[in-house]
């Protein structure tokens, strides 16, 4: 695995090339804007290539069109982990699309996935389909052809240049997509995890058979304070409280908090055991997209040492709580917990490595913090977030389940309102509503992928 790859060093050659035939251009969408960018290319047909690994990507091209300073999903550190990490578990195609004067238009990463049934699915359908798979796990577990990648972090793995048609890159992309899907068996082809600007850009995918879905809500924290105590000063009285003697139970059970980066050597550090942790809380998820192997988190640590943030409490010299996040420049995203229920039922480790990590966040300077996808009610009630909406774009891989969409698509893909819009996460209103935690002892059988 070895150190990250220098942004200079460009393979001598490519395996497994695919050269897209082109996609004649059609006018995706109206409007002043696109037709400027209409204007401004020579032509719009397109050629895409696809690369099985993102190792024989010329990095330098792959970055030009992602932000480094917001976007370290898209980096080529953090997909190559992911490959190395599920190198087991699935296939990966990368895809660059370049117009005719070879410029990229866009890029996009695609990878196949098995998940069960009841993962997309809630209340009584979810119930029904997760007692079939623990039953025939073999015939209810269903291949993904995913844009995107098998972590859930709530992130596009999608970029378009700004002046890209639309339409035209998305064609390339259904068509690899498509072909990847027939060699895989696949049930399903899907978008995964576009926030409300990048399904402006994704409209286009409707005419190509896809159907729009909600994802699950992301969870974020107002940005600005200096660290976790100024934030927490915002609250009332009422709130504060209960918080801080949530914190006081990690020094009274004889704990302590560490916090290193990748390059601190915390590669050696994710013991076996401490993955165990990880499984403990994954285990007992009601929402379980993904199982992370443990190569994964040892490999971010190796290749991005200054954008992956590890807090871990220790009893000793033992690891009985952590948690691992990303960040940029400008971003942090809580990516994945681990915590000993013995311990979490005395010392509320859970809530404390949630308490953690947005202090981190707020030492760093993150514009955006982003605290996962699940457990809401608490993370509204107890930490203030606010949510913001992710949609899915879904169609089926083969004639079956494509029929199966059309007369079933909202029991497998239901509405996920959001129940706490950012307008109502106001930490520091004089009196704030009655909340019912969970019990501790159960209060880290939450996120999967996420914090």
């Amino acid at each position: 695995m070895g150190a990250p790859r220098e942004s200079s060093s460009i393979p001598t050659y490519i395996e497994s090339v695919e050269i897209g035939e082109p996609c004649s251009d059609t006018r995706g969408e109206s409007g002043s804007d696109h037709e400027e960018r209409r204007k401004a290319m020579n032509s719009a047909d397109y050629e895409f290539e696809v690369y099985d690994s993102i190792s024989r990507v010329d990095p330098g091209e792959w970055n030009s069109l992602r932000d480094a300073a917001s976007d370290p999903f898209m980096d080529p550190n953090f997909i190559e982990a992911v490959e190395i990490g599920f190198a087991k578990a699935c296939r990966f195609k990368h895809v660059i699309v370049r117009d005719r004067q070879r410029r990229p238009m866009a890029i996009a990463c695609l990878s196949s996935y098995s998940i069960g049934g009841a993962s997309l699915a809630k209340g009584r359908v979810q119930k029904i389909l997760a007692g079939l798979e623990r039953a025939a796990p073999w015939l209810f577990r269903s291949k993904l052809i995913l844009c995107g990648l098998p972590v859930s972090a709530g992130q596009s793995h999608l970029r378009f240049a700004p002046e890209a048609d639309r339409a035209a890159v998305l064609r390339c992309i259904d068509r690899v997509a498509c072909q990847f899907a027939r060699r895989e068996w696949a049930r399903l082809i899907l978008f995964k995890e576009i926030d409300t600007a990048g399904c402006a850009d994704l409209g286009p995918l409707e005419s190509l058979g896809y159907r729009r879905a909600d994802s699950f809500p992301m969870n974020r924290v107002e940005p600005g304070s200096r660290d976790f105590a100024d934030y927490l000063s915002r609250y009332p009285s009422k709130k504060r409280r209960p918080i801080r003697r949530s914190q006081k139970r990690l020094p009274e059970n004889g704990l302590r908090v560490v916090e290193l980066f990748g390059r601190d050597g915390v590669a050696d550090l994710y013991t076996e055991q401490v993955h165990c942790l990880y499984e403990a809380v994954a285990n007992r998820s009601a929402v379980q997209f993904e199982q992370l192997p443990p190569e994964f988190p040892r490999e971010l640590a190796r290749r991005m040492p200054d954008n992956t943030v590890f807090t871990l409490i220790y009893r000793g010299e033992e690891i009985v709580g952590f948690s691992m996040s990303l960040l940029s420049e400008t971003t942090f995203h809580g990516m994945v917990l681990g915590v000993d229920y013995e311990v979490n039922a005395e010392a509320e480790l859970y809530f404390n490595l949630l308490y953690q990590s947005m202090d981190s966040a707020f030492r760093h300077g993150a514009q955006e913090i982003c605290i996962g996808q699940t457990t809401d009610a608490l993370k509204h009630d107890k930490l203030g977030c606010y949510q913001v909406p992710l949609s899915l774009y879904v169609k089926g891989g083969r004639w079956t389940m494509r029929a199966v969409l059309k007369a079933g698509f909202s029991s497998i893909f239901p509405p996920r309102p959001l129940l706490y819009p950012r307008e109502e996460a106001q930490p520091n209103t004089d009196e704030p509503p009655a909340v019912t935690f969970p019990e501790t002892a159960d209060s880290a059988a939450v996120d999967v992928g996420a914090c």
